[in-house]
């Protein structure tokens, strides 16, 4: 993961410079979920970039062992549960991987094609080789008989990224201490905790090695915010030398 007080404090140092402008903590969160899901979508065009090129036998230099390592990352499994005949998918789902039907892997079928599979007796799904479509939010596996120890292995979606911040008390701004957002470290929990609340921090869930991506994006991303064309220019030309490396 990318620890994002570190990113928070570099964007603010350089946006910062010769006060060319405030960025709140709101709008760096904002920027920083724009930022990592640019970077989380851009791994599977890089990945088929990657695959279609020549292989590179060293694996610490190998680009598609590197973008996968990645990828995996994101690795999540759930048993999912069934009402009238709909297997209800997870809410973080970004792409779906592996459906399992009591340890046996399950075959994905277009709609279109279920009407001719199930013409046959011969094709027909039976429980050693069951089959699912996808309805939207859900799954519908056939036969329509299981009705239990169904297994999704798929890609999640990345939490939202947060800089929290508690503001110094009265006793403490008279001491001394600047009247600005100190960072709260405490950690946030997605599934619980609320992003309208301003305490608590969420961590990127990137690669370590994404952490000067995630700068020049969300620069990027600011220069536009604070009118400031020179930061935006900067982080673009630094992001695409950066990018051209992993070519």
């Amino acid at each position: 993961m990318v620890n994002i007080n570190e990113v928070y404090n570099i964007v603010l140092t350089i946006t910062n410079k010769d006060n060319r402008g405030y960025i709140t903590p709101e709008e760096f969160n904002n920027l920083a979920d724009q930022a990592q899901n640019e970077i989380f979508e851009n791994y599977f065009n890089k990945q088929a970039m990657y695959e279609s090129g020549v292989a590179i036998s060293a694996d610490f230099s190998d680009p598609v062992l590197s973008n996968s390592e990645k990828i995996n990352i994101f690795y999540a499994s759930s048993n999912l549960t069934v009402s009238n005949n709909l297997w209800a998918l997870p809410s973080d789902l970004y792409k779906v991987g592996i459906v399992s039907v009591n340890n046996v892997d399950a075959d994905l079928a277009s709609h279109k094609d279920l009407k001719y599979i199930n013409l046959s007796p011969l094709t027909a799904p039976v429980s050693t080789q069951p089959v699912y479509t996808i309805n939207g939010n859900a799954i519908k596996i056939y036969p329509s008989t299981i009705a239990s120890n169904v297994l999704l292995e798929y890609l999640k979606k990345p939490n939202k990224p947060k800089w929290g911040y508690l503001m110094p008390t009265a006793q403490q701004v008279a001491s001394g201490v600047p009247n600005k957002p100190i960072y709260d470290s405490t950690v946030f929990d997605p599934s619980t905790d609320d992003y309208g609340n301003a305490a608590k921090s969420l961590n990127f869930e990137l690669h370590p090695s994404e952490k000067n991506e995630l700068v020049y994006k969300i620069l990027t991303l600011a220069g536009v915010t604070i009118k400031q064309a020179d930061v935006a220019g900067f982080a673009q030309s630094k992001d695409q030398q950066l990018q051209a490396t992993e070519q």
